[in-house]
């Protein structure tokens, strides 16, 4: 059985729409090309009792979790807290992350940039050379920042010790209607339990109209598929595969 992953974005800023949220789309395609199935995505308030219920639950649901946001050394960085609450234990000072950070900042380590030395209680730390501000693991959690060039950098470390069986992907591009379409996509998806399809019709594109996914972690089954819509009478209506 294949990986699977839960994502939750915990910002107020983003559930106001002050700011665009673009983290959970990196992680998910991701987590999808390494062959992990993301199950769930959720996005919730600065509030550590949502924090604490919402990440326990997705911890016992997922074999990994990614949480967003949520870091730093202000009044609303309370992910740490709110994990901490959920699974019981205490947040404490971190030795290497707080010798890291009195490094970086020597007299100038005020006791609000202290703060992101703080994990909870049994946390992991992980270095990487390719990453400015270490990792911190808590079970199976992956507890990451909010700002998307710091979380791309820690998230493509995390995935690349991750070896799952890849994924087949396919797109074909019609230049139909969707509507037209619909019956022989049913009939497509019927005959092809193994392959998971998606449609999704397009506007304001010249070229097509409508563009099928057919996903499995059978090659051959999407193969299959493939050739029974390029086979179809439909086959005139394909702009591209790729």
């Amino acid at each position: 059985m294949p990986k699977t992953a839960g994502i939750v974005i915990i910002g107020d800023e983003v559930l106001s729409g002050k700011v665009e949220e673009c983290n959970a789309y990196y992680m998910a395609k991701g987590l999808r090309a390494k062959g992990i199935i993301v199950r769930r995505i959720s996005v919730i308030p600065d509030e550590v009792p949502v924090i604490a219920g919402e990440v326990k639950k997705f911890a016992a649901d997922y074999d990994i979790v990614f949480t967003s946001g949520g870091l730093g050394p202000t009044h609303d960085d309370v992910t740490i807290e709110g994990i901490a609450k959920g699974f019981g234990v205490h947040v404490v000072t971190e030795h290497s992350l707080h010798t890291f950070l009195y490094n970086r900042y020597g007299n100038k380590l005020t006791p609000e940039r202290s703060k992101m030395a703080e994990v909870p209680e049994g946390a992991n730390v992980i270095s990487h050379e390719d990453i400015r501000f270490p990792l911190i693991k808590f079970k199976n959690i992956y507890i990451l920042p909010g700002l998307p060039e710091f979380l791309r950098d820690k998230f493509d470390v995390i995935i690349s010790y991750y070896n799952e069986n890849p994924m087949a992907l396919k797109k074909v591009y019609f230049n139909e209607y969707e509507s037209e379409l619909a019956p022989f996509i049913n009939e497509v998806v019927s005959k092809n339990p193994d392959v998971k399809i998606g449609s999704y019709p397009v506007l304001n594109e010249e070229s097509y109209m409508v563009y099928l996914t057919l996903e499995s972690f059978d090659f051959s089954a999407v193969d299959r598929a493939i050739d029974m819509i390029t086979q179809s009478k439909y086959h005139d209506k394909i702009v591209q595969i790729k």
